[in-house]
């Protein structure tokens, strides 16, 4: 019986690697009748239960394997993944300890030692866990990979590209781990070999569906059809629709419409530089306001307005997705808006369970989030025109304009002047603040034509770090660009930082990433934004900003367009300057800065999307 029972195991085991979970369980079930109290047999099941993201069961299979055997190190270890997933990080950090104390010698319990520890923020902590890992096991592919993902965080960008290129030789078919070594390069502006490794992604993501992250493609592609495939087969394998707490229950109307904001960016952050005003905005007397603030502890000053801005503010960081959910239904959320989508430390199978009645993504992601269980996603017709909207699994709620603005934005007063930056007097300034993993080999073709046509003119860029720097001059030159129009700038205090736009003359936006709060805060400033339109919604940010507040003429159609319109502002100072000043005499009163009117738009859509599922009505389009 016991060779049987070995051999229904093994069987088993082949079947949830190759993904054939029904037979797997069949086959265990099988082996449980034979022989009940195997802990071996227990444990293969809650590896199944996880697979299947049945994460209470997988829990109690595991439980009951380890209560028959205690030292099955595997079973502790398989615990701890599954603890993770429940967001239980502590219990889960124990059982990995518990899983090393009992094998020392096995390098998967640190690697996923290390992972834990990296959700977790313990940055340093987590590498010294891999490099155990890869101590015990030098050729560990996922291990290297999940190091780079650590230095990455760290801004450690250099060394993150050295530990992926190692991880790239051991496993060169992973399109994860070749989406993330790309948008490393790209955070370096290091485009050596960029094309062929952009090709072969796309080549990988089409074999291998569902493993590439959609937040890597958003900076090399202009294809709204392949995001959306992406992010569909992504959120099907990571995030699936989850039914452990069963479906929403009726209930007698809220006296007020309680909105649930989640995030885990409450803090200092762009997402709070952007809905913080929102927040303070909203009529208390018809919405009731409750934050699940899902991220790392902070203490800063936005961290303390936003807290008091909300009727509740409740820290759910260590509480699970499934618990988070049903604290929402308890709470009786009506419309659930998610301001993380899939960025870092976002958690979308909150959602997946279903937390709320409406759920709602909003301005932390840009793009889809490809899954049933999202109703709407708010956007405005610049950003998703009618045409598009085959691109996004989610209905659309249309405002005037798509961007919450914070009217409590602080300029310094400290004058910043061209010669404190060694900049000429009488030079046409161009700018550009976004991230440099925005940057890319086309646009600085753009730019380099454009200085080429407007002579004298100078660049006034920001560089995370001096590679950047030596990279970004380097393109450049070989774009017959000289160093010596090239300026770059540090990071400053966020006021001190929006005054200093001042002393530039036009903003000149990316594509296909556009420039978002980066946008925003130059045109607060008083500095004009140059964009032109992509395909995809972070191709088309700029140009809703831009709509917004009347600056329509300074949204291309095209890249030739705006270098040439960008010639010509460079060429006709005066031309320039009647757009600053119209840009001078209507900020406040823009759809994109008048906070008044924007919360009342959204919550005259939010209301009606209330409205529609009161009535039995399904999710459709929204126009305000």
């Amino acid at each position: 019986m016991h060779s049987q029972i070995s051999y229904l195991m093994s069987l088993a085991a082949e079947n949830i690697q190759k993904g054939d979970l029904s037979s797997a369980e069949r086959l265990l079930r099988q082996s449980l009748v034979m022989a009940p109290k195997n802990s071996e047999t227990l444990r293969l099941l809650g590896v199944l239960f996880a697979f299947k993201k049945d994460y209470e069961e997988a829990l109690q299979a595991l439980d009951d394997s380890i209560k028959l055997e205690p030292h099955n190190w595997l079973s502790h270890s398989n615990r701890g993944n599954v603890l993770k997933e429940l967001a239980r990080f502590e219990d889960a950090l124990k059982s990995y300890e518990r899983a090393i104390d009992l094998q020392p010698n096995y390098a998967e319990a640190h690697n996923n030692k290390g992972n834990l520890l990296q959700e977790l923020n313990q940055l340093n902590a987590a590498l010294e866990s891999y490099d155990q890992a890869v101590k015990l096991q030098p050729y560990y592919a996922d291990a290297y990979s999940n190091a780079g993902n650590a230095l990455k965080k760290l801004n450690l960008f250099e060394s993150a590209c050295s530990v992926y290129e190692k991880a790239i030789s051991l496993d060169g078919e992973n399109p994860s781990l070749l989406g993330s070594y790309i948008n490393c390069k790209m955070h370096l502006c290091d485009w050596g070999g960029i094309k062929d490794c952009i090709k072969k992604l796309e080549d990988l993501s089409k074999r291998q569906p569902g493993k590439i992250h959609p937040f890597d493609l958003l900076a090399i592609s202009n294809d709204p059809y392949a995001i959306k495939h992406a992010t569909e087969t992504f959120m099907l394998s990571r995030h699936p629709s989850r039914s452990g707490i069963g479906l929403i229950s009726q209930h007698e109307p809220n006296k007020k419409i309680k909105l649930g904001y989640f995030s885990p960016d409450f803090r200092d952050h762009p997402v709070s530089y952007l809905t913080a005003g929102l927040i303070e905005c909203h009529n208390k007397d018809k919405f009731e306001l409750v934050a699940f603030s899902m991220g790392p502890e902070a203490s800063d000053a936005m961290r303390d307005r936003l807290k008091v801005s909300f009727d509740q503010f409740i820290d759910v960081s260590s509480k699970s997705d499934l618990e988070v959910a049903q604290l929402a239904r308890d709470l009786k959320i009506d419309l659930a808006i998610d301001l993380g989508g899939i960025t870092q430390n976002s958690r979308p199978s909150i959602f997946a369970y279903r937390a709320a009645p409406i759920q709602i993504g909003y301005i932390g992601y840009l793009g889809t989030m490809g899954s049933p269980y999202f109703d709407y996603i708010i956007a405005d017709e610049t950003i998703i025109p009618a045409e598009s909207r085959d691109f996004y699994t989610e209905k659309m709620i249309y405002l005037p304009s798509y961007q919450a603005n914070d009217p409590k934005r602080k300029i310094s007063d400290r004058i910043f002047t061209r010669e404190e930056f060694g900049i000429p007097r009488n030079a046409f300034v161009y700018c550009c603040f976004n991230n440099n993993y925005k940057f890319n080999p086309a646009i600085l073709d753009s730019w380099a034509s454009i200085m080429l046509r407007v002579n004298g003119s100078v660049m006034l860029l920001h560089a995370e770090g001096n590679t950047v720097k030596r990279n970004l001059l380097s393109e450049f030159a070989i774009r017959r660009i000289d160093a010596n129009r090239i300026f770059f700038v540090e990071r400053l205090p966020r006021a001190e930082y929006l005054s200093r736009y001042r002393i530039a003359d036009l903003f000149l936006d990316t594509s296909p990433y556009n420039a978002g709060t980066t946008a925003s805060d130059a045109l607060w400033a008083g500095l004009p934004v140059l964009t032109f339109l992509g395909q995809t919604f972070s191709a088309r940010m700029g140009g809703s900003l831009l709509h917004a507040i009347g600056l329509s003429e300074l949204v291309c159609a095209s890249q030739k367009e705006y270098e040439d319109l960008a010639v010509d502002l460079g060429l006709n100072f005066s031309k320039c300057g009647r757009i600053k000043d119209k840009l001078a005499h209507k900020p406040m009163s823009s759809p994109l800065f008048d906070i008044d009117v924007f919360t009342r738009n959204l919550e005259a859509a939010l209301s009606r999307a209330h409205e529609r599922r009161l009535t039995g009505m399904l999710p459709d389009h929204i126009f305000i």
